[in-house]
């Protein structure tokens, strides 16, 4: 069956819970604001723009027109209408990332476009703009360019001050973690069809490409049940913990983990028939809405955590609710 487009799609519907709280710790994280104001104030959005694009070849109509067909498709599945750039980077891992609040800039890595299906691309693609519809990027690419970034404070600072604190490093890296199960949920709702989410995430895991027509996806998925079944253990669950810290994702079988028990329990259907199925109002503690980019507001933010720019927010009554 081909993909629908889910029109109206909030990203609510999909949300992980562990990436919402996660990303409520980060901003109530001491000195947060500080530090994305400074960021704003120093354009590092543009600097990160201006080393990516000066190295990468531009997906265009008339260069790759299939990559930017399916792009076009997977936005349309997924109701995103901002444009969105693709790239192409040369690398030997299947890997993938997102920068640019404003302007969306996708970058795939050579060997994700050799090695991946059209349908995996799909999926890789959809997980991209999973971060771009839930307003993921200002604190991805923070995240995921943390050494660049930490080198440019210090080339513009003189090396005073250390904004990007233990605490704001730790807390940015465990929502990383935890924002990825949201993007997996977005990957799976861009191409509507498990086992494509299944082969692409156990080629992330780092599958010998010789391997790729022998790949039996069942083997995987009891993998990742067994992975979960470890949580019995007290020690097992402290292991997981200790060996996570510091990594900006989760290991993939956890992904496959996470994932499965978002479709296990019906949810991932319900999305699919039900795009809209969320009430749209003000949440407890929300105070306003981002008019740039819709972020919800709590109160004290001097820039919005979704898209970057100051606030000026609007509209503090709550849009009726749907089913």
């Amino acid at each position: 069956m081909a993909p629908i487009k889910l029109t109206g799609l909030r990203p609510q519907v999909y949300e992980h819970p562990s990436d919402a709280a996660a990303l409520n710790a980060l901003t109530n994280t001491g000195g947060f604001d500080k530090f994305i104001s400074k960021l704003n104030g120093w354009g590092i959005e543009r600097y990160l723009r201006v080393q990516l694009t000066g190295s990468y070849l531009r997906v265009s109509p008339d260069s790759f027109p299939d990559l930017y067909q399916l792009v076009a498709d997977v936005r349309e599945r997924l109701d995103v209408p901002v444009d969105i750039d693709l790239y192409i980077a040369s690398g030997g891992e299947v890997n993938a990332f997102t920068v640019g609040v404003e302007r969306p800039l996708i970058v795939l890595t050579t060997a994700a476009v050799q090695l991946l299906s059209q349908e995996e691309l799909a999926y890789v693609i959809a997980h991209e703009i999973g971060h771009i519809k839930s307003s993921h990027v200002l604190y991805y690419q923070i995240a995921e360019f943390l050494p660049v970034i930490a080198a440019f404070i210090g080339s513009i600072t003189l090396g005073v001050g250390d904004l990007l604190g233990a605490g704001i490093r730790g807390a940015l890296l465990y929502w990383q973690r935890m924002s990825e199960f949201t993007a997996d949920r977005a990957g799976l709702l861009g191409c509507q069809d498990a086992e494509v989410a299944w082969r692409t995430l156990t080629k992330l895991a780092g599958l010998p490409p010789k391997y790729f027509a022998s790949l039996n996806t069942e083997d995987f998925l009891r993998q990742a049940r067994d992975f979960q079944a470890m949580d019995a253990d007290s020690l097992s669950r402290i292991a997981k913990w200790i060996s996570s810290v510091g990594q900006t994702h989760p290991w993939t079988v956890v992904r496959a983990q996470q994932l499965l028990l978002w479709i296990d329990s019906g949810a991932y259907e319900e999305t699919l028939k039900y795009p809209q199925r969320v009430p749209y109002h003000l949440p407890a503690g929300v105070k306003s809405y981002c008019p740039k980019c819709g972020y919800a507001l709590r109160g004290p933010e001097i820039f919005c955590p979704g898209c970057g720019s100051a606030r000026n927010p609007v509209s503090t009554a709550a849009s009726p609710a749907t089913s």
